[in-house]
């Protein structure tokens, strides 16, 4: 059995992977969102919440 490997998975199941690329399509999402809609426009996309959702809970469990 190669250890090494075995820690790498080890390692990699615990990993929380932030897909940052997502807010690439922020504007788009906005756009989306904001479609027919009455009233103030949203501002924040729903992806760019979960990301901040994520980084607050990783912040929390963390102390």
């Amino acid at each position: 059995m190669d250890w090494k490997e075995a820690d790498e998975r080890l390692i990699r199941r615990g990993e929380l992977i932030l897909d940052l690329e997502s807010l690439q399509n922020h504007h788009e999402e906005l756009e989306e969102m904001n479609k027919g809609k009455r009233g103030p426009h949203y501002k924040i996309a729903d992806t760019y919440i979960h990301l901040l959702a994520a980084i607050r809970y990783l912040s929390l469990i963390h102390i």
